[in-house]
């Protein structure tokens, strides 16, 4: 008679699996509804070019928010001008423009864009350009972004070595965003990039989110922060910081 009794479990059985799968189903509904939007206007891009850039900004944006977080939700609007070489998406945060993107289509046709530091801009943005393009410059080193200015895949500490002395480390961390680092030195974004290695290295990146918070991006304003700041965090000056960092790149 154990029949009579298997028929209702094995249908009960079903309907408890139907409803697993369709509350699956639901949820990836929801999570591909709530993913940020990210729009495309590519010009002077060839065609395989272009598919091969939209696939590594998908990429690149989901590396960043598995990296840094989930920091901003909003609509990225990516796009591309014959005009252009050096890329850029923290200036326009600057302006107030935070999701917006601007490649130059020659750097993204020779497959050399900086996929993951813009996108680094977007997620990240700061009021102080050396942390800001530091850590862009280093994110894109770790996370694996296409060789990409400033340093195409050679080493940020040669880069830095052969260039940053104390001054130029000082003057570099005293620049506000949008002011460009390569008005200090035309390695400037490289030196940021070793530096910002060495200090999330050394010190860890729980208190360089601490330092970094302090200096948030406020649209049309200049405030790279207060010196105080890094004896506050790390228990002593940047310019401490700066000479042992300056040891280790000779070390090298």
């Amino acid at each position: 008679m154990n029949w009579l009794f298997e028929a209702p479990r094995h249908h009960m059985q079903r309907q408890i699996a139907c409803m697993i799968v369709a509350a699956v189903l639901a949820r990836a509904a929801v999570d591909a509804s709530a993913e940020p939007e990210m729009t495309f206007k590519l010009s002077g891009v060839r065609s395989a070019a272009a598919a091969a850039f939209q696939s590594e900004m998908q990429q690149a944006r989901v590396k960043v928010r598995e990296w840094w977080g989930a920091s901003f939700e909003h609509a990225i609007s990516i796009e591309t001008n014959t005009d252009r070489v050096l890329s850029m998406a923290l200036i326009p945060a600057w302006r107030g423009e935070r999701g917006t993107m601007i490649f130059g289509a020659k750097r993204v046709n020779a497959g050399e864009a900086a996929t993951v530091h813009e996108m680094i801009h977007v997620y990240a943005p700061n009021a102080n350009r050396f942390l800001a393009e530091g850590l862009a410059v280093y994110g894109h080193d770790l996370l694996g972004g296409p060789p990409a200015y400033p340093n195409f895949g050679k080493s940020l500490d040669a880069l830095a070595a052969r260039s940053v002395n104390r001054e130029v480390a000082i003057a570099l961390e005293r620049t506000p965003t949008p002011n460009p680092l390569e008005s200090v030195s035309k390695e400037g974004e490289a030196i940021a990039g070793s530096f910002v290695k060495f200090l999330i290295e050394r010190h860890g990146m729980d208190k360089f989110r601490t330092l970094y918070a302090l200096t948030p991006l406020v649209p049309m304003q200049r405030d790279p922060g207060a010196p105080a700041r890094w004896q506050q965090i790390y228990g002593e000056s940047f310019e401490s910081i700066v000479n042992v960092w300056l040891t280790a790149l000779q070390k090298r």
